[in-house]
């Protein structure tokens, strides 16, 4: 059963409520639209945006079913393409709307939710937020699409002078803007106790997120949201103020999300990254499942994916003959990633039931196409640790020559898809 509460208030300053909000506990759909332009056209823009989800409520419940009945990749990242879709539309008919009757400017900001299947799927434009409560702790799901929060990403303004500046509510991107828009998407698994709380502006420029924090782990779901509408009252109240509080099912198969989080939180493509990057890369991992003695890459064959042990152990073997075991949170196929066509140089199979996640090269490719900065952080990360791998087979094969290594080697140091280190028998060039 989903709880919420959804609330609203015009603040103290303002004559109108030019946000918009909607909750649909049915469907499990739920949106804040915090409208722009001033205040006839914000109330358009966000009205027309509340207006599109609720056309696409029952969609998108279905394709969110679809992927209860079946979770998997692609069934999950069907979710977000409707998500995005819903958005593009949305754009597209605030566009028109100004368009039509000279309004040009009018626009909104976006933060919606979409939960079932025991994961939550969000789609972000502007700067609403999305928070995740869980454990007592707070994580920002979404980052700002604002003039200052680019400013303090860059280190051209730290956070106290971004709070001062007269350009902190100047958004980089909204609905319609253009007739298309790049909305931020995501999705995580839900665990027990989990909360997501969206909001508008008015909530976030009025109270810190230490605050957020308190009120929000301290308090049942309706006290908690309506402490944090007071609470923004309180500091003054200067826009209007909503807030769409959630408590969703949890996924069925809790310790196997625990142990993906963990993954992803410690896996060398996506460590240290903020929170709300990696659920946005987290759409080009596939998980698998399987079981003793299936081989998930064979010994000569082409590959086009790293794995990442999430449960269980795998065999790596060559010619039959065992060289390693890989357990919970090791990797191996990194060079498939930017190397078409290399032959894997072992076979690997499960040694028990376990599951791991893949990344494939083509997915890789496209989400750096969509998200080029982030997609070239993953690169970059991607080019060190080969090279890293490269400087262990040096030393390896220098230590051989000299008779100062025997026994079995690391995976890693062996290079599972690199055909240069399958047989060590002189040093690699750098």
């Amino acid at each position: 059963m989903i709880r919420h509460i959804a609330l609203t208030d015009t603040g103290r300053r303002r004559k109108s409520n030019e946000d918009a909000m909607l909750a649909d506990v049915g469907h499990g759909v739920f949106v804040v639209a915090d409208g722009v332009g001033g205040r006839a056209a914000g109330e358009v823009a966000s009205k027309i945006t509340i207006e599109t989800f609720e056309e696409f409520c029952l969609a998108l419940s279905e394709v969110v079913q679809a992927f209860a009945d079946r979770p998997e990749w692609s069934t999950r990242n069907a979710v977000l393409e409707m998500l995005d879709s819903v958005c593009q539309t949305a754009s597209r008919r605030v566009y028109d709307e100004a368009e039509a009757n000279g309004r040009r400017g009018m626009t909104t900001t976006l933060v919606c939710a979409i939960v079932g299947g025991g994961s939550a799927f969000l789609a972000h434009v502007g700067d609403s937020r999305g928070y995740l409560v869980r454990d007592g702790l707070i994580r920002q799901l979404t980052e700002d699409h604002s003039m200052v929060n680019e400013l303090v990403r860059t280190g051209q303004m730290n956070r106290d002078q971004a709070l001062r500046s007269r350009y902190r509510n100047v958004i980089t991107r909204a609905i319609g803007l253009y007739p298309t828009v790049q909305a931020d998407l995501m999705s995580l698994e839900v665990l027990p106790g989990d909360r997501i709380l969206l909001s508008s502006d008015g909530l976030s420029d009025m109270v810190d997120q230490g605050r957020i924090e308190a009120i929000t782990a301290e308090n049942d779901i309706e006290t908690a949201g309506r402490h944090l509408i007071a609470e923004a009252l309180e500091k003054g109240g200067h826009d209007n103020v909503t807030v769409v509080m959630v408590e969703p099912e949890a996924s069925p198969q809790t310790e196997a999300a625990r142990a993906r989080a963990r993954i992803m939180e410690t896996l060398f493509l996506f460590e240290g990254m903020p929170f709300h990057v990696r659920l946005r890369v987290s759409r080009i991992c596939e998980e698998l499942f399987f079981v003793p003695g299936q081989v998930l890459v064979k010994e000569g064959e082409e590959g086009d994916s790293m794995f990442v042990i999430v449960q269980g152990d795998v065999s790596v073997k060559r010619d039959g003959v065992e060289l390693a075991r890989l357990s919970a949170g090791e990797h191996f196929g990194e060079l498939a990633l930017i190397e078409p066509a290399m032959p894997r140089t072992a076979s690997v199979e499960g040694a028990g039931f376990g599951s791991a996640i893949v990344v494939r090269r083509s997915l890789l490719k496209d989400f750096a196409q969509r998200e080029p900065e982030v997609g070239g952080q993953l690169l970059w990360r991607l080019l060190a640790t080969l090279g890293e791998r490269l400087r262990n087979a040096n030393a390896l094969a220098a230590a051989r020559l000299g008779g100062g290594r025997s026994g079995l080697a690391r995976p890693g140091e062996l290079g599972l898809d690199d055909a240069a280190t399958e047989q060590i028998d002189k040093p690699l060039i750098d």
